[in-house]
């Protein structure tokens, strides 16, 4: 290329610059300062998302240790929930002569008919009567440190003075897998579907608790019995009224 084609490009060059040098400062500035605010907005997104994440990380290790501290509340209140549930079945029995308790536990498996409750009596000498929404369950035989044995209705060395029918005919309940009333007197006619309350005359029980309806009679030489049907369910001991003396 000819000099002076050469000097006569760089003279207009820096004639244009000389002329427009301070649209060239402020459009250079101008793509600077728009550059460093990119930079700066991506340096700050990337710092918030940084900051996010461990915020995030902190906040789920928080929840989780919530989570665990709740689950572990629920399942130490779970049997006191499982324990309202079955109370809303339970009958309240507003009388002096009777005392609130509840099953601790079977008293020698495999026999599921005696268990021990959470009622003490010092010197107990005759049995209580075990009551159940105004059924009779079974009997109070002892207390044993703070707690006592009972033997319920379908234990065969539970027994206590029952009545029958309206006319009060009286018997003895003895238990075991069929309940059966011994003793009626042969003069007293009975039938079956006739409800058996307590009698109260044994000191057990107070007179008038639902004990169970008859469903057979067998006649003796002497006296009748009668096999019946108890009201209490005992496969689900739960919770009860003790007889007080």
């Amino acid at each position: 290329m000819n000099k002076k084609y050469l000097y006569l490009i760089t003279a207009i060059f820096l004639i244009v610059v000389f002329y427009f040098q301070q649209e060239i400062k402020s459009n250079t500035l101008y793509i600077f300062n728009q550059t460093k605010s990119i930079v700066f907005d991506y340096l700050t997104f990337i710092k918030e998302g940084i900051s996010t994440h461990f915020n995030q990380a902190e906040q789920i290790k928080l929840l989780k240790q919530k989570n665990k501290k709740y689950t572990n509340y629920i399942a130490s209140i779970q049997p006191k929930i499982d324990t309202c549930k079955k109370l809303q079945n339970f009958k309240y029995i507003k009388n002096p002569k009777v005392t609130f308790t509840q099953t601790i536990s079977y008293a020698k498996l495999p026999d599921i008919t005696s268990i021990y409750i959470d009622y003490f009596e010092k010197n107990l000498t005759i049995p209580r009567g075990l009551i159940y929404n105004n059924q009779a369950a079974g009997i109070v035989i002892k207390s044993i440190k703070n707690f006592s044995l009972v033997y319920l209705n379908n234990n065969p060395k539970t027994s206590y003075t029952v009545f029958i029918g309206k006319d009060k005919i009286p018997g003895i309940l003895f238990g075991g897998d069929k309940v059966i009333i011994k003793y009626i007197p042969k003069y007293h006619p009975i039938k079956k579907g006739d409800r058996v309350i307590t009698s109260g005359l044994d000191h057990i029980f107070y007179e008038g608790i639902d004990v169970g309806v008859i469903t057979n009679i067998i006649q003796k030489k002497l006296y009748q019995e009668a096999i019946i049907e108890p009201f209490y369910n005992p496969l689900h001991p739960t919770f009860f009224y003790v007889v007080r003396n």
